[in-house]
């Protein structure tokens, strides 16, 4: 069992398109890491809003012109790095999958929420930009969910219909509507982390009562 994968296809079939232009990806590899850097260290440094185009391109060594040749805009860059994150996640989380039916649902989602929060440790600057981001508008995290929203769901969904085969999950249980409920929830627990700088220790503390909360909405037969 492994990750779906979600690519151009799945972003224009919901609706919103964010990505480089062609003649981004015509550029060698070492020049594209220096625009994608140059902008992560604009956003993790002065947020979204108080990021400036002008220090883009001075720290990609571009002209302003060429930056367009590249992206329509920052909001365009902006999740072109999202979308570079998300990539870089998805694969730390296929091995995950790879052995899901070896542990109980339990076991599987804390790992999960583990490796991902582990991921967010070793990647500070994209943790900085998320810390800005779940400040944001509602509108803008409408258009971050609506596009990876669906990745997110199809992981549950995959713990969940793995558990229902072991015989944990209550009978009866809508699997979609529940796979979507915790996507939902996590979403939520996760910017709550971020925006409120919890210590490693307030945020175990938060993702056991998440788990535990969960277990106990689907789980059957629960010590």
């Amino acid at each position: 069992m492994t990750l779906k994968s979600y690519d151009f296809e799945v972003i224009i079939a919901v609706g919103v398109v964010y990505l480089p232009k062609q003649t981004f990806y015509n550029l060698p590899y070492e020049k594209r890491q220096i625009i994608e850097q140059a902008a992560l260290d604009e956003f993790a440094k002065y947020g979204f809003d108080g990021s400036n185009m002008n220090r883009i391109v001075s720290g990609a060594k571009i002209a302003k012109g060429s930056f367009y040749q590249y992206f329509d805009d920052k909001k365009d860059v902006f999740f072109h790095l999202i979308d570079t994150l998300v990539s870089q996640k998805v694969k730390i989380l296929e091995p995950f999958f790879i052995s899901i039916h070896e542990k109980s649902f339990t076991d599987n989602f804390r790992d999960i929420m583990k490796a991902g929060l582990d991921f967010a440790d070793s990647n500070p600057k994209y943790y900085m930009i998320g810390e800005d981001f779940a400040k944001k508008q509602s509108y803008f995290i409408e258009e971050f969910v609506t596009k990876y929203n669906p990745m997110a769901v199809d992981i549950y969904m995959q713990l969940l219909e793995q558990a229902q085969k072991d015989g944990e999950l209550y009978e009866g249980i809508n699997l979609t509507m529940t796979a979507s409920f915790i996507s939902s929830l996590v979403n939520s627990v996760t910017l709550n982390i971020i925006s409120n700088s919890m210590t490693k220790q307030q945020r175990d503390t938060v993702i056991m009562e998440l788990i535990d909360f969960i277990r106990r909405a689907v789980l059957k037969d629960i010590v």
